[in-house]
């Protein structure tokens, strides 16, 4: 006894079809890919809102008032561009607001202008020659 199976495609599309819609794929990759990189420079703006407004609110009186009245300015204008749809614009305003908080940064940690770095992690301040006791094991 011999068997045979035949399959054929029962969605009832042309060869001419399928190309018309593999063709137009092709053309909203383009569309897909700039609506992808703008949701994506939106939610970073957002973030970066976020940060700048909770660095503000937890460092107001650490921050000089004129770092601080133009973070407040950047903020404004990033939420006003992010409404539009120019991803170069809303990159370029989200870059100079994270440049104003790094600022802030700076100025914390004493990098600043007129500040001293810290010492590197592992290193001790204190005078040298002084003895720490602690107990010795071999493992």
């Amino acid at each position: 006894r011999e068997q045979k199976i035949t399959i054929t495609a029962s969605s009832g599309l042309t060869e001419e079809e399928i190309e018309r819609m593999v063709k137009e794929a092709q053309e909203y990759a383009e569309q897909d890919r700039r609506k992808k990189e703008l949701a994506e420079a939106r939610n970073q703006a957002d973030a970066l809102i976020y940060t700048a407004e909770k660095t503000l609110r937890e460092f107001a009186d650490k921050i000089p008032a004129d770092l601080k009245s133009r973070i407040e300015a950047k903020v404004s204008e990033l939420r006003s561009v992010m409404g539009g749809s120019e991803l170069h614009t809303i990159r370029r305003v989200t870059q100079e607001l994270g440049e104003l908080i790094q600022q802030v940064g700076a100025g914390m940690y004493g990098t600043g202008p007129g500040g001293t770095t810290p010492p590197p992690e592992g290193e001790q301040k204190g005078g040298e020659g002084e003895v720490v006791e602690g107990e010795y094991r071999q493992a």
